[in-house]
């Protein structure tokens, strides 16, 4: 019997908070990565089984919207669902409760099934007999289109390091968010409050690729209260773009 749904309860460690001891996007998405990852083993389409098949999962769109960000030792559920397949694309929905059961955040992704070694995409509608894994309940973010145009300019540059890749070989998806965090000044972290975050993977990043972060001077807009941050990721040993992404904030 497939479950449609998922949840997964986490208690907030001291490994996955911020320096102002809450839970930090980077934990957040490690955690989401978790839930569906272990859904996707109770519904046939875990990492193990897809290698079976000769078949990886990739990442291809992201975007998480917060509320408030639990504290150090507060109890969270992250409940998870498949949508249909839209094309190519599945579609995964998140939300995130407190321990009073009300939602605290949503999340969107979606993925592309790839074969092993050629990398070609497969069509995902004969992989598994979704009429029994799609769930009823809607998504509630849009995992949005973020374009690569308009001026940017450099943050600072990142060396791939083996404690960056997952069980692919590929940068874990989570690494990009970390990649953006640690290039913004620690006291914009002190006074800023992320909202949402947004990412497009564009192309894999692998061992050896050097990424260099980039701020849009074009996209990126702010007031008094608050502001939208537009990011990119460049290989430098070719200039291709690597992922887009971006963060809504607002001041404390």
């Amino acid at each position: 019997m497939y479950s449609k749904t998922w949840d997964e309860v986490f208690k907030i460690s001291s490994q996955s908070v911020t320096a102002r001891g809450e839970l930090g996007l980077y934990g957040l998405l490690n955690l989401i990565q978790e839930t569906a990852w272990q859904h996707a083993e109770r519904i046939g389409f875990g990492a193990t089984q897809m290698a079976q098949d000769n078949l990886y999962w990739v990442m291809t769109r992201q975007h998480t919207l917060m509320n408030s960000w639990p504290a150090y030792g507060e109890t969270i559920r992250i409940r998870t669902w498949l949508r249909p397949p839209e094309g190519a694309f599945v579609l995964r929905g998140f939300k995130i409760f407190n321990l009073k059961d009300e939602v605290i955040g949503h999340c969107t992704t979606s993925f592309l099934a790839l074969e092993q070694g050629s990398g070609k995409i497969l069509p995902v509608q004969d992989l598994r007999p979704w009429d029994v894994l799609i769930s009823e309940d809607p998504l509630t973010v849009d995992a949005e289109k973020i374009p690569v145009r308009g001026e940017y300019q450099k943050l600072t540059q990142f060396a791939v390091r083996n404690s960056d890749l997952d069980i692919n070989l590929h940068v874990n998806n989570a690494k990009y968010a970390q990649w953006i965090l640690d290039s913004v000044p620690f006291e914009l972290h002190k006074v800023l409050k992320l909202n949402s975050y947004s990412v497009n993977f564009l192309a894999e990043t692998l061992l050896g690729d050097t990424v260099e972060i980039q701020g849009s001077v074009t996209d990126s807009t702010q007031d008094e209260t608050k502001g939208s941050t537009v990011y990119r990721g460049v290989r430098t040993s070719d200039g291709k773009n690597l992922f887009t992404a971006r963060m809504d904030w607002e001041k404390r």
